[in-house]
């Protein structure tokens, strides 16, 4: 799509496409577990983010081929599983229905495959550069999910690799291993975001449910010889914050003003201090469970003010990093963040230098997926 960020990853009204696609399908009540492959240079802090998300069994390392990313996944689906149904990360509007028709026919056929009409006319290559007409009604559109017994999709797995055969779609690698695979009515919004008029498409398919404001507050004690970190940034200066976790006086803020947006307790509630399980934690773990709170909710971060008061060290010249740092965390563009620096002219613990304190406001846009209709084979 002529970008830097993978698709699952492109922003659809504040949340990244995942997020779209885990919520429809962490819904489906008949849906246990989720395994999600993410690119193998996914941040490790992200991947920490999808592990906390609800059903998620496990995060794997995609390979460079769906087919590879597909098999990575399967390993580490249960060996007590008895249908494995399949999703692309890029189709964010697969509905509940979808879901179950395919777990169903796939218990009780083998395999199954949601598929729409082609409503275009087909021409196939033919001589000197002609085309040839074809018969559109010999064709359909395959989508995900596509559902499997755990049996039928591992030995068409195995059976791909003995023979060196690549698919597009999990369901012609089942055809392959001789497994009749089962068609029903796909969706015509359940698209596939693979161009940038997609995601055009896609935002016509969303609308704002409502939004919500939250306010977050910390403060910490300077040590000497304890390493200082703001806004998940390791900052040189001679003294560190002191605290339960690694004192990042910015990120406790911003976590707290998601907490606060959520009616969801506070930082305290979630990470209390006196847990030996928690001591040292990285503040971005817990930008990560914040984060995850909050996408499975269904919310997504529009716009975060943040401002920090301290004497030293100077905010002003470590505000882009800051701002860049936090925005990476919640996987929205810098503009959505904004750091700034306070002194307090001498006022005060952060004007005598013993500590620094923090203050975040958050703002969280919801959406909700216009439902699409059903297609008919």
């Amino acid at each position: 799509m002529g970008s830097a960020v993978p698709k699952q990853f492109l922003p659809l009204a504040g949340r990244p496409l995942l997020d779209w696609t885990l919520s429809a399908v962490s819904s489906v009540s008949d849906v246990d577990g989720i395994v999600i492959a993410l690119p193998p240079d996914t941040e490790e802090d992200l991947k920490k983010t999808y592990r906390k998300f609800p059903k998620v069994l496990s995060v794997v390392d995609g390979g460079s081929q769906r087919q590879d990313s597909v098999r990575n996944a399967l390993s580490e689906v249960p060996s007590s599983a008895r249908v494995i149904l399949v999703h692309d990360a890029v189709r964010p509007f697969a509905s509940t229905r979808l879901f179950q028709e395919a777990a169903v026919l796939a218990a009780q056929r083998g395999a199954s495959v949601p598929v729409i009409p082609v409503r275009d006319t087909v021409k196939a290559p033919g001589a000197d550069g002609a085309v040839v007409t074809r018969d559109r009604r010999e064709f359909m559109l395959a989508q995900t999910p596509q559902g499997f017994r755990a049996e039928v999709l591992r030995e068409a797995y195995a059976n791909a690799s003995r023979e060196g055969i690549e698919g597009t779609d999990d369901a012609a690698l089942a055809e392959a291993a001789g497994f009749p695979v089962i068609a029903f009515p796909g969706e015509e919004a359940n698209i596939k975001i693979t161009l940038p008029e997609d995601m055009r498409m896609a935002a016509g398919l969303v609308e704002e449910a409502d939004a919500r404001v939250g306010i977050g507050a910390d403060a910490h004690r300077l040590e000497e010889g304890i390493p200082l970190w703001l806004g998940g940034v390791l900052i040189d200066h001679p003294k560190g914050l002191l605290g339960h976790s690694d004192g990042d006086v910015l990120l406790h803020a911003v976590a707290d003003a998601i907490y606060g947006a959520l009616c969801d307790r506070d930082i305290g509630f979630h990470f209390p201090p006196g847990k030996e399980e928690t001591r040292g934690i990285s503040s971005r773990d817990i930008i990560a469970h914040a984060r995850s709170r909050m996408v499975e909710r269904g919310y997504g971060l529009a716009w975060l003010d943040a401002v920090i008061f301290c004497e030293q060290p100077k905010v002003a010249p470590l505000a882009e990093k800051l701002r860049n740092s936090i925005a990476e965390l919640f996987f929205v563009a810098a503009d959505r963040v904004s750091v700034k620096g306070k002194t307090t002219e001498g006022m005060g613990f952060e004007g005598r230098g013993e500590g620094i304190s923090a203050w975040a406001v958050a703002l969280l846009r919801g959406a909700r997926t216009v439902n699409g209709g059903k297609s008919e084979v």
